[in-house]
């Protein structure tokens, strides 16, 4: 279960040949729930398994992130009237809503409307270029991936954590879909600031329709990017779905 790479795919013209890029890249879906039968809530679980492992999950963006997302065509020119009627100012670029900080890594994730309080580990890619994802076991930590901008920069940080664990329902993001707009999201940085974000929305994607360049490509203001598993399936005991938590930066203040 793994998420297409954006950053393997910037020469594709349209988004709707990356379905035909996944199989020659050797792509999945995002995948951050346990397998082999560990239920979400509600459902009762099927019995543990020790070959229960983390799935693969996609790289996310890096910090250039300029060329990310099919190109557009621009349209062809045309002359302008010779007596043009007036039209409405265009509409002006989204206001900066928080301060920029500068770059410092992550290492404690804090939202208290769903009770989680978590410590942050750093994740890299393994050896086949996949992003490594956070250990299995219960309690497991979230990670922020590296490859991604430090919460607080411009551009799209990327956090990443299990809905389930081994043997459990309950992993770190159990309870991620019940972020609302309008809740705050805290990252504590190295340097001893308490970045603070906002949630913008939640959003539940089936894995087989993950939209990639929305999800993993850099904003132009400094945001946020929560990503676990949803949709249990007790028939298959994989989870098909992918909920995101999308969240902006509003202000700043020592931790």
């Amino acid at each position: 279960m793994r998420a297409p790479d954006p950053a393997r795919n910037r020469r594709a013209p349209l988004l709707s040949a990356l379905a035909a890029l996944l199989l020659a890249l050797g792509l999945g879906v995002t995948g951050l729930g346990l397998a082999h039968g560990v239920p979400a809530a509600g459902q009762a679980p099927a019995p543990p398994t020790a070959a229960a492992v983390p799935s693969a999950v996609p790289p996310a963006a890096g910090p250039a992130g300029g060329k990310q997302g099919p190109p557009s065509s621009a349209p062809a020119s045309s002359p302008a009237p010779s007596d043009p009627a007036p039209s409405a100012p265009a509409p002006s670029a989204p206001s900066q809503s928080g301060p920029v900080l500068p770059a410092s890594a992550p290492v404690r994730l804090q939202a208290p409307s769903i009770g989680v309080d978590t410590p942050l580990i750093a994740l890299g890619r393994q050896p086949d270029g996949e992003v490594a994802v956070p250990p299995g076991a219960p309690g497991s930590p979230a990670g922020w991936y590296t490859g991604s901008v430090a919460p607080g920069v411009t551009g799209s940080a990327i956090i990443l954590g299990h809905v389930n664990a081994i043997g459990t329902p309950v992993g770190v993001f159990y309870r991620l879909h019940v972020l609302a707009s309008g809740d705050q999201v805290t990252v504590i940085r190295a340097d001893r600031t308490a970045a603070v974000f906002t949630v913008d929305r939640v959003d539940t994607y089936h894995k087989a329709a993950f939209p990639t360049v929305e999800v993993y490509r850099n904003a132009d203001r400094p945001e946020l990017r929560l990503i676990t598993c949803g949709g249990y399936d007790p028939a298959s005991g994989e989870y098909l779905d992918n909920t995101v938590v999308y969240a902006h930066l509003t202000s700043s203040h020592p931790a």
